[in-house]
């Protein structure tokens, strides 16, 4: 099984640097101004995430409640869910949750589907705006990312009923938070992660490391993070394609 079908299973704000003598820069996101952008602002610690919600669902099978609006694997898991949206097989389309108004879904499962909405007119993001659309392989993934990313959640899940896919984020206390300190594990997961989706590496990369508290030194075909007097260094070629990543661990 590959890692991609293992794992998933089916305001602006004013940028603040400051240098240190090693010539890091602890650094805000930069604002972002697409989809593809917002998406690479969240997709590395997003795709982390899926890693620990993997461990801790294993290979259960997963069933619905629309009632409870939760989502159990087996016998002894249950979480909490916010709906996000549905990709259909028929014809590879998605539909936001806030749009489906014929499947019932009580309004206070859209909470954050909504939310979204309500950023993409903010941001005249069309992907966020658009009720039903065609998308291209792995869309209900970028989506399942972003948010949450935004919305700080544990995890995503994609529920493959057969005709679709169901895209919900989770946020329950039992599923393990990121170790931030563990620092070794951005060296296997990155990697793992952009052999899965088509993204911009470098802009991945260094969101990603912002996401884990990093401090940053940004150059031409480099990306330096800092961390607890560890670092880590990635090296780009001239389309961003990530080509070497080490660390002094």
């Amino acid at each position: 099984m590959s890692i991609f079908k293992k794992i998933f299973s089916n305001g602006d704000k004013k940028q603040n640097t400051s240098a240190n003598p090693q010539g890091f820069d602890i650094t805000t996101k930069d604002d972002w101004k697409s989809f593809e952008e917002l998406f690479e602002q969240h997709a590395g610690l997003s795709f982390e995430k899926q890693i620990n919600f993997s461990e801790v669902i294993g290979s259960e099978p997963w069933q619905f409640d629309m009632g409870t609006g939760s989502i159990s694997f087996g016998e002894n898991l249950s979480f909490s869910v916010q709906i996000i949206g549905s990709l259909s097989f028929n014809d590879n389309s998605w539909m936001w949750g806030w749009a489906n108004t014929k499947s019932g879904i009580p309004e206070h499962l859209l909470q954050k589907s909504n939310a979204l909405k309500k950023l993409g007119e903010e941001k005249q993001i069309k992907e966020l705006i658009e009720a039903h659309y065609s998308v291209d392989p792995n869309f209900e993934h970028k989506i399942g990312m972003i948010a949450c990313g935004v919305f700080n959640a544990n995890s995503y899940y994609c529920a493959n009923y057969g005709q679709g896919t169901l895209v919900v984020i989770i946020d329950d206390k039992s599923i393990p938070k990121i170790n931030m300190d563990n620092i070794e594990r951005v060296m296997t997961s990155f990697p793992e992660f952009i052999t899965t989706m088509d993204i911009n590496h470098k802009s991945a990369f260094k969101n990603y490391l912002l996401d884990r508290g990093f401090q940053i030194k940004v150059e031409a075909s480099k990306i330096e993070g800092l961390k607890n007097a560890k670092t880590i260094t990635a090296d780009f070629d001239t389309l961003d394609r990530l080509k070497n990543l080490n660390g002094t661990l």
